[in-house]
Order: C-alpha cells, then structure tokens, then sequence
C-alpha cells in the first residue's frame, strides 16, 4: 500500500471542439513538474483512476483524468438518442484533454488504459506526449481471443449489441460491460472487434499513426487479463515499430496477488507497480529517455502451461 502525502484535487469541465462538456479530475500540486493525461478504458469512469493519479500527484505530477461522453461525469440525464462514438471520443474528447493540457506550456505525458492506449492510432495530438505508459491495451478483433471466448464475443458483437441498442436506444450495462454504453459508441465498437485490423479496418490511417508513435513506452499486461489476451496485445505491439517500448508481461504471483485482470493496476493493492510507472513517465519528461531507440523485435515472455495453472489456482480478476 502506498502512502504519500495527499495532493489536492479540484473537479472541472473541459469542452471538446463540438462543444460538449466533459466531466473531468485534476490532481495538481504546489509546483508540478509536469502533466500526466489519463486516457480511460471504455466503460471506466475516470474516478477509478484516483489512487493512481493522487499517487503520481504525490510525486510532483500534475494528472489530469476526464470522462468520454455518455459515460460517467460525460454523461447526459439519458442516453437514449445520445450522439456519440469511439471515434468522437478520440478525435473529440481526448483531444480536448491534451489541449487542456496544451495551454498550461508543461511537458505531457499519457497514461492509456486498454481503449486509452488504442488512442495512439487515431489522434494526432497524442505525439504532444513526451512518454507513454500502456496498461491492458491491444487490438481486439474477437479471433484473437481462444475459440470459447471468440464464440461468446462473437454473440455479443453479432447479436447482443445490435439487438440491445435497437431496442433500447442504449447498450446496457447489464450486458456485461458494467456501464451504460451510448448506441453509437457499443456499434461502432462491434464493427471494430469484428474486423481483422480492428479499428483500422474503420480507419485505415491509424496504421501509419501507430507507426509513427515514437515516444518511449513502457507497456504493461497481465497474464490473468482476461480482456487482453496474448495474440491481442501482440498484434498492437506489431504496429509500434517507430517506439522505444519496453513490454512487462506480469503474473500476479510476483506481487503475491489472487488476481490483477485487466483493471487490477489501477487498485491500490498493485501499488508495487506503479514506482516503475512514476519513474517512467519522471524520466520522459525530463528528457532522459530523448535519445532511447526502438527495440528490435523480441517474442514477447508468454507463461508456461505451469504458470497459467498457478495463476488459476489463485484466480482471475
């Protein structure tokens, strides 16, 4: 458990260029030494994110955590008939968090949470960021998932989403996604997990732009994450070929953890992870890591069949 001086947090609203309002968290404090852009997971309001921000805030960081629309702060009184789509939340909201960021002259850096880390393909503003730290991230076309999950993922793209929204105007949390979803953003999701390139299937130009993405990197996944599953989290590692990028592939026992799934970072009991994180995200903006290059290729330390039979044992989170 980390305990650190507790920095202030002050709530406040960004608007993106179409003017929507997005609810939003700032963790600053007395003299920061730069700024950290949280980009969430989808369905993840940015409250979860909190320990984690006031950890870094501790640290002299100031972080900046906000709600896409339709979900959390960003959300209206109903969803129903509610614009909005994953691609307007990249190309929208968080572009409205960076130049939020923007105006405050500090260095930036990202932290991207599975979806937040996808952001690197589809918004230009993102190369604001001087380092990044991906937790959770992959491209999730549902074949990448083992057959048994492929199948149920294929009813819920195929099946539960069109069905749901149509009938309801929303996708509903009790769906299996914890929150609410706007219809746009739960279809424009299925289309992208049924096709092969994922998002760039949609958007044909995320690939240069993953490409492109030269910042250091320091990628982490888990290997009880249910929701990123090897063959996803490579095929996102393939595209970052222009990145410094350092991959940590951990298993819960190393921090004597039951489970960490794919949200388990952000909770307190990994705080055991998040020094290296800091540390990362400190050494980025000051410039330590200007002169790292990409890492030639390296098959990524996928566990043994004993490894996945001990982190069941523990079980998943």
């Amino acid at each position: 458990m980390v305990t650190q001086l507790r920095p202030p947090t002050r709530s406040l609203q960004l608007v993106a260029a179409d003017g929507t309002v997005l609810g939003a968290t700032v963790v600053e404090p007395r003299r920061p030494r730069g700024t950290v852009v949280i980009h969430g997971a989808t369905a993840v309001p940015h409250g979860y994110y909190q320990a984690f921000a006031e950890y870094l805030g501790a640290r002299g960081l100031r972080v900046l955590a906000y709600d896409y629309r339709g979900v959390g702060a960003s959300r209206p009184p109903s969803l129903r008939g509610f614009d909005a789509t994953m691609t307007q939340w990249a190309r929208l909201d968080a572009a409205a968090a960076h130049a939020w960021a923007r105006e405050l002259g500090d260095d930036v850096v990202v932290v991207g949470h599975s979806f937040g880390g996808q952001l690197i393909g589809l918004l230009d503003d993102v190369r604001d960021a001087r380092g990044a730290v991906l937790v959770g991230a992959q491209l999730g076309w549902y074949r990448h998932w083992p057959r048994a999950q492929a199948v149920r993922h294929a009813l819920l793209w195929y099946g539960a989403v069109p069905i749901l929204t149509a009938a309801t105007g929303y996708l509903p949390g009790r769906a299996g996604l914890g929150v609410d979803l706007p219809a746009g953003v739960a279809r424009e999701w299925a289309r992208w997990c049924t096709q092969p390139g994922y998002l760039i299937g949609s958007h044909p130009d995320a690939a240069a732009r993953f490409a492109r993405w030269d910042r250091p990197t320091l990628f982490y996944s888990f290997t009880d994450d249910d929701f990123a599953p090897p063959a996803a989290v490579d095929a996102l590692l393939a595209r970052l070929v222009g990145a410094p990028l350092e991959h940590r592939r951990i298993a819960p026992y190393q921090l004597h953890l039951d489970a960490i799934g794919h949200f388990g970072f952000f909770r307190p009991r990994a705080a055991g992870l998040w020094t290296a994180a800091a540390r990362h995200l400190e050494a980025a903006l000051a410039g330590d890591l200007d002169d790292a290059r990409p890492a030639a290729p390296v098959a990524a330390p996928w566990i043994t069949d004993a490894e996945i039979a001990a982190d069941l044992a523990h079980g998943r989170g």
